[in-house]
């Protein structure tokens, strides 16, 4: 009898262990794009001494400070982006948030914060605009660069019918957001600006009649000690790395590289990444993740050689608010049953805020989610600064935004179906118009 209990229990261990063990195994060496690649050692690389920066022919005077906070998550969180749901186990690179505030002569003031996320609901947001001190809400503008080997933190990508947000790390989470915000006013103190702005094509790929824009936009600022914190405006999905691995994707090593070549921070914020994936042998070149990274690294500092020097660095903004219905029924569902947080009234609308931002010449709109770059090319050919910022997955990741005649297209049904509904995407298309027009 003893021993028939203990070959059944044998019995079930097995049956249960194997399997999970095997999909471990299998997920962490096989089928997973780039996994052979991120255990093996990095190739010697051969960089350029930093640049040397002369204050006086930088750019514009403004005052400048910056800050950042490691956001890794613990071992074995949900991470998101991809189906079936899967934990990070191992940590490939570290995940950070950046904070860059700049003011100008003016008092006028702004904070740009850069998480390596794969985005944040509006409410999550609020807490931690709200919860940074002494700065207008009004003036902060928190994106992600939407990695999909970062913790889940929109709720989606946990095991079905429970959310994969974990409530400790979002806590923690809110917290080095705002702290890294606090010390980027903070500091605060007497630096230049300066932009720059060119092409990087061969690396990503869009939809039907959706094409990507191939356009990179910089801003460059040298701090009070003389060290470049350098941002990227560029449009694709960051999701080359799809495994067990905690990582940044691409941006990390755009980040590596052009920190050594300019000798200071860089900042990575979206642009119009609807429907805009990788593009290159994902499946057999183990390095693409690196090389799309690196070889981005090297069309920017390219770029930076024939700098837009403004004359002023004033900074003004004004804000466009959307009233619009949230028709995405799954989204409703989730949000009944906790997967995610509420994003809509009583009514079942939601209050969208869609900005336009001027730093001297240079013009930026920012959007809550996954623009399409059909909907960017109509705003940017009426935009008047340069170079022309997107800034997409800012103050909120709402899904996919896409004009009605795509919607219903069935050329994008995923992408419809990650969408609150053809009204939005028609709302922001044209308030992004009148924002690009605007005076």
């Amino acid at each position: 009898m003893e021993r028939g209990w203990k070959m059944s229990f044998l019995f079930w261990v097995l049956a249960a262990g194997i399997p999970l063990a095997f999909y471990f195994l299998a997920a962490y060496y096989l089928p997973f794009r780039n996994t052979i690649f991120l255990s093996m050692p990095e190739p010697t690389r051969f960089f350029r001494p930093p640049e040397a920066y002369k204050r006086q022919s930088f750019g514009a005077p403004i005052k400048a400070g910056f800050a950042k906070r490691d956001i890794t998550p613990p071992r074995f969180s949900w991470l998101a982006g991809y189906y079936p749901p899967h934990p990070g186990i191992f940590v490939h690179d570290r995940l950070w948030v950046k904070s860059l505030a700049l003011q100008d002569r003016h008092g006028n003031g702004l904070v740009i914060a850069s998480c390596d996320l794969i985005g944040l609901l509006p409410d999550e947001i609020d807490k931690i605009t709200h919860s940074v001190n002494n700065v207008d809400p009004a003036s902060i503008f928190i994106s992600a660069t939407h990695t999909h080997s970062g913790p889940d933190t929109i709720g989606l990508w946990g095991i079905p019918l429970f959310s994969g947000k974990n409530r400790k790390y979002m806590q923690f989470l809110r917290q080095k957001i705002a702290e890294a915000i606090d010390e980027s006013v903070a500091n605060l103190k007497s630096g230049r600006i300066r932009f720059a702005e060119g092409e990087f094509e061969g690396y990503s790929s869009g939809r039907d009649e959706n094409p990507p824009d191939y356009g990179v936009a910089v801003m460059q600022v040298l701090l009070s000690f003389g060290k470049p914190v350098t941002l990227v405006n560029f449009a694709v999905h960051a999701d080359v790395v799809k495994s067990f691995h905690i990582s940044a994707d691409f941006p990390h090593y755009l980040s590596e590289r052009l920190g050594r070549l300019t000798g200071g921070e860089v900042m990575f914020v979206p642009g119009a990444v609807g429907g805009v994936q990788p593009s290159g042998d994902n499946n057999t070149d183990s390095y693409f993740v690196r090389t799309l990274g690196e070889n981005l690294a090297d069309a920017v500092y390219e770029s930076l050689k024939r700098p837009i020097i403004p004359k002023h660095s004033d900074i003004s903004g004004k804000t466009t608010r959307l009233n619009v219905p949230l028709q995405n029924k799954k989204f409703l569902w989730a949000a009944k049953l906790g997967i995610i947080s509420n994003l809509a009234d009583e009514n079942r609308r939601m209050d969208i805020n869609l900005v336009k931002l001027n730093i001297g010449p240079a013009e930026i709109v920012t959007v809550p989610g996954e623009l399409f770059p059909k909907i960017w090319r109509r705003t940017k050919v009426k935009m008047k600064g340069q170079p022309k910022f997107i800034f997409g997955l800012t103050n909120g990741e709402l899904g996919y935004i896409l004009l009605p005649e795509d919607f219903d297209s069935g050329k994008h049904r995923y992408h419809a179906g990650m969408s609150v509904g053809p009204q939005f995407g028609e709302a922001v298309d044209k308030a992004l118009q009148n924002l690009a027009t605007s005076d």
